[in-house]
This record gives structure tokens, sequence and C-alpha cells, in this order.
């Protein structure tokens, strides 16, 4: 305040001193709180980008797992092995009368899943069969490539291949190749490894189909690359990339983009310089290409030289780093309109305020009127910029419950997932061996399914998938605190139970048996009789859960489950009781 204004009071002047002190203290309220605004929202958004990338790494497991048992399947078959028999036994220059019909025989299976090929590889490592001519009787590229592995598939072992370089390039002028993965199996005669069956399945389709899954707003992408940094899934930013000139032609973004930081914001014309060296990769792919895992909430740049917050991991089963992204701008947003706000009511009050001291400087009356009404007004928009706020956050805590759920629920059954399974099972282990009472569980499979989704496509399955999940939840003797129903993989679930007797196990199982039979749904392809769709069970009951583990449980309700299936299967079988309870209906 200007010490010329005449007429100034002491307590004029005590009063104008009170409003710059109020003034200054609400500069410094304000300043904390938006700094404590803005880490609450990093953190939280932390903690979101984490929650994705968690999601889509499992999803991406639970549907190499469901792949691995589909290739074993396929491994044992009688007509292949006795195909892998003859190719063994003839020389190499008479190995076509086998090889036609081995090709015939694996042909329409791999199209019904579009796979992209096999290898039958020999004990030396040669391939014995494939779709291509020319990879025949050469040392297979996975063994090129991926020492090791080989040698474990044929110590009995079913693996996942990570990325390997194929040798079909990507188009008929180009010279870079394309990515393969495998699921390899060993074929068995008389419990002996004669040769190894290797399934190139369909990489790109089905990790461009889960990362697309795991997109946050306008701007969030979760992507793949491989050790060197090279973007190996599709890019929700490919058109912005083919006006930026990184990708050209009718190129794709995976496998021609490198995750390296240009230097600046290529979006806002940052234009980097002509260099002869590589640029970095960005923070985040070299931190995961050194098989490091971590989240970055202060920002950097991505490989558009946007910046971005991130989450990121290497996942050594993949053979793959797997990171989800967000622009800092859109991230931040709610925070950048809150500021907005608070420092606008800031400014407005700084204006006043100063409007007031000068009236208080010409007319003492006038200015304590005008004072009133000053603070009158601003306690009626800090109450209404402080609902604003209590909105702001409502919300976004509303979309990080949906996040929540998103990451515990099967998004097409809408029971638990795979991973709140795996969390509830080992809460319920411990509470049962804490309290010494028993904990049970019941593998459930869809007979034929995927005969059915053959038969009828895969929307009918979903909707039979749906339908099951349905008749499950509304079980009425699953109810209690901890009990569980999940969908526990494809069309597999399973149902656990906290502290059932062995009569219970059995009287459960028949009756979800006989529930899925009456609803008497329609399934032309299945050889059992009747034509309808029906499930096999396996349910294991555990009461010493000291001498356990959860895996052991599973592991023998699997087993039971399997002997339902060689039994003839719409029947359910016992681990630990010696029940068989095959339908009559």
């Amino acid at each position: 305040m200007p010490d010329n204004i005449p007429n100034i009071s002491p307590a004029s002047r005590y009063t104008h001193l009170l409003t710059l002190v109020f003034l200054l203290i609400a500069l410094i309220l304000a300043s904390v709180v938006t700094a404590n605004i803005e880490e609450a929202t990093r953190r939280q958004m932390g903690d979101s980008l984490q929650t994705v990338l968690g999601t889509t790494v499992t999803t991406y497991k639970t549907w190499i797992e469901y792949r691995k048992r589909a290739v074993t399947e396929l491994a044992s078959n009688p007509t292949l092995v006795e195909l892998t028999q003859q190719l063994l036994q003839a020389d190499i220059d008479n190995r076509f009368p086998a090889l036609i019909p081995l090709r015939q025989f694996i042909k329409p299976k791999l199209d019904r899943v579009g796979d992209q090929g096999f290898f039958l590889i020999a004990p030396d490592h040669t391939n014995i069969a494939s779709m291509r001519d020319n990879n025949l009787n050469r040392i297979n590229l996975i063994h090129r490539q991926r020492p090791g592995y080989l040698e474990q598939v044929f110590e009995g072992h079913t693996l996942f291949i990570p990325t390997v370089h194929s040798d079909v390039p990507l188009s008929e002028n180009g010279n870079r190749q394309s990515l393969s993965v495998f699921v390899a199996t060993p074929i068995m005669v008389s419990e002996d490894v004669v040769a190894v069956l290797a399934i190139s399945i369909n990489f790109e389709t089905v990790f461009q189909q889960v990362s697309a899954l795991g997109r946050l707003g306008e701007t969030g992408e979760t992507y793949a690359f491989d050790r060197q940094g090279t973007l190996i899934t599709a890019s929700r930013f490919e058109e912005q990339l083919r006006q930026l000139g990184l990708v050209s032609g009718d190129d794709k973004a995976n496998l021609n983009i490198r995750i390296s930081d240009p230097g600046g914001d290529l979006t806002k014309g940052y234009k980097p310089e002509t260099e002869l060296q590589e640029p970095p990769l960005t923070v985040m792919a070299a931190s995961a290409t050194q098989g490091e895992s971590s989240f970055n909430i202060d920002g950097y740049r991505d490989y558009r030289g946007v910046p971005v917050f991130g989450a990121w991991l290497w996942d050594a089963d993949l053979g793959v780093g797997m990171a989800t992204e967000i622009d800092v701008e859109k991230a931040l947003q709610p925070y950048y309109q809150t500021r907005r706000t608070l420092w606008g009511v800031l400014a407005i009050t700084v204006i006043l305020a100063l409007l007031l001291i000068q009236h208080i400087s010409r007319i003492q009356r006038q200015q304590k009127q005008e004072l009133k009404k000053a603070y009158d007004n601003l306690e009626i928009r800090v109450q209404e910029r402080t609902r604003e706020l209590d909105d702001a956050r409502c919300s976004l805590e509303a979309a990080n419950r949906d996040l929540k759920l998103l990451a515990t629920t099967d998004a097409l059954t809408s029971l638990a997932n795979r991973r709140s399974l795996d969390t509830h099972l080992q809460q319920e282990w411990q509470r049962g061996r804490r309290n010494k009472y028993n904990l049970g569980i019941v593998i459930i499979d869809i007979d034929y399914f995927k005969d059915y989704n053959d038969h009828y496509g895969h929307l009918m399955g979903d909707n039979c998938l749906q339908t099951v999940a349905q008749t499950l939840r509304d079980l009425p003797n699953v109810r209690r605190p901890g009990d569980l129903i999940a969908r526990y993989g494809g069309e597999e679930f399973m149902i656990v139970l906290s502290n059932p007797s062995p009569e219970f196990m059995v009287t459960l199982s028949e009756q979800v048996r006989q529930a899925i039979f009456d609803l008497d749904i329609e399934h032309q392809a299945s050889p059992l009789p009747g034509k309808r769709i029906t499930i096999s069970s396996g349910y294991a009951l555990a009461s010493c859960l000291d001498l356990k583990s959860p895996q052991d449980l599973i592991k023998q309700a699997d087993n039971a489950l399997y002997q339902a299936k060689q039994q003839g299967r719409n029947q359910s079988c016992s681990a630990t009781v010696p029940a068989s309870n095959k339908a009559t209906n």
C-alpha cells in the first residue's frame, strides 16, 4: 500500500497490514495445496498405469498357458505320432510320402486358430517337417537363435519360445524380417521323446488385441518391444507417425519404430539435429531392456518426443518388454483445471483486496462495508471451487474403483478373474490353516467346447460361457464369505469352498453338473447322447492345510477332472472321495 495515501489512521494501517499478510498466507497455502494435488494426481496415475500393465501381462500369460495345453494335446494325437515316426525312419530323400499327409493333417488346425506354421524337429535339431519346403533338413531357427530351449523340450517340457526372427521377409522386396513366437512340446513314443512339435502362433494378432485393451483415455497406450528397443506391436499413433515421417508408405509402425528419444516433441515441430549416431533409447526402454521393472511419474519423452508418464517391465517368459504410457498433458489435465480454478480465485481475491485497500484509504466507513462484502463474495466463491475440487476428486476415485474392478473381474462372464482367484485362494488357505478347517475346490470344464465354438461360432461360444457363468453365480449353496466362483481360463471355471464336508462336495458337484445339463443348450457337435452342453468336473478337499499347498489341491482337482473326461465326460470325479456320479439323463 503506498505511503502517500492521506488520512490513514493507525487502525487502518494495521488493517492493511493484516490484509497483506492474509494474501501472503493465501498464496502460500494455494502453492502447498496445488503441489499436494499434483503429487496425488501423479501418484494415482502411477498406480493406474501399473494396474493396467499388470492386467495386460496377466492376460498374455493366461492366453499362453491355454495355447500350451492345446499344442500338447495336438502332439499326443496318434495320427501325428505315427506320421512323425515314419518321417524319422525314412531317408532324407524319401520323406515326402509321410510329409504330405502330415501337412494335410496339421494345416486345418493351424488355420482354425490363425497360427502361422509349424516345425517338426528331430533330436539333431534339424527340421524334418514344415509347411515350407526350404525349411526342411536345416538346423531349426529356434535352436540357432534361442539356444537351450529345444534341449528343455527334448527333456519332456512344454515351453513358450519368446520372439525369434523369422526367415520370411515382411515384403518381397524388403530386407526386414518378421518376428515369430512358438509353443514347443515333445512328441512321445513309449515315454521317450522322439521329436519336438513347434507351432508358430499368431503373435501379432494376439499382442495387438490385448495391447489395445490397455489404452488409458485419449492418449494412453500399452505396447511391447524387443531387446533392441524395436516396437513389435501396433502403435496407437500410427497416423500421427506417418504425418511426422517416422513411418512411410504402406509400412506399419511395428518393426519399423525404435523406442528412442528424439530429443524434443516432434508433434510440436521439433526437428532433431542430423547425427551419425542413433538417438538413445527412451528412459523407459533403456531401463526395461536391462531387465528392470519400474514406473515414472516425473515425465520423460516417448518415441514421438511427447512427455509421458509410464510403467514398464521386462518379462523373461515372454521375452519382450511391456510398457503402459500416457501423455503428461492429458494425465494431469484434471490437476491443471483445478490449479487454474484455484489461482483464478486467488487472482480475483488479490484484485478485490487491492481495490478495498484503496477504498479504505479514502473513506473509512465505506472501506469496512466493501471489505465485508468482498469477504462474503470470497467465501461463496471458495465454497463453489471447493465443491468443484470435491467433484473432481470423487470422479478420480470412481475411475480408480473402475480400474480396480476391471483388474479383478473377468470381462466376459463378470465372475472373478484368475488374478482375483489366486489372491482369494491364498487368503483362504492361510485362514484355513489358522482356524484348522477344510478347504475344497471344484474345477469345471465345458465338454467339447472347442467343437461348440467351431460349429456355432465364437459369438455363440461367448453367450454359452455367459449362461454357464450366470448359472454358477445363481447356485444357492455358494454364498458364504469364504466361497468364490471364478473363471479359471478358457472354458474352465473354479469354485472355492470354505470348510465344506466331503458329502457337501459330492452333492454340490452333482448339482452343478445337473444345473448345466438342465439348461438344455443345443450342442450338435458333441459326441455325447442328448446333443446338449454338458460339463465335467473334478473336486478335491484338503483337511490338513499345513502339509499341502494351494497348488497341490489344484493339481488333485485337475487330475480328478482328467479322470472325469477319461471316463466319458458329463460327470464329476473326486480326488479324495471315490465318487463318480455319471449322468443318467
